[in-house]
């Protein structure tokens, strides 16, 4: 298996040997969780591993959404249409300037 997740390895992470890890929750968190998993019928330790899976799963989405976003970024400005980005100093100013605005 890769470092990367595909929606397609849970069986096969599922099948694999378990081991025992201590966590800690909160008890609000803990009645929540319990509340859910009764709902799905299943026990604290499934319920917990597939929330972790679905977390893996969509930080992995958001990676891949984010590196298409640079791709498309990525080239897309020029330089000619935006005088106060040409150094240093004019970038400083500009980013100076815009800052001041937010306040």
């Amino acid at each position: 298996m890769t470092n990367v997740a595909k929606q397609n390895d849970w069986p096969q992470l599922e099948k694999d040997n378990k081991i025992r890890a201590q966590i800690m929750l909160t008890v609000s968190l803990k009645r929540l969780i319990e509340a859910k998993r009764r709902l799905a019928g299943e026990n604290l330790s499934e319920y917990l591993r597939k929330a972790a899976w679905l977390r893996i799963l969509s930080e992995e989405e958001e990676k891949k959404e984010l590196k298409q976003l640079a791709k498309i970024l990525i080239g897309s400005v020029s330089l000619k249409n935006h005088p106060e980005w040409q150094n240093k100093k004019k970038l400083g100013s500009w980013l100076k300037n815009l800052r001041e605005g937010w306040q």
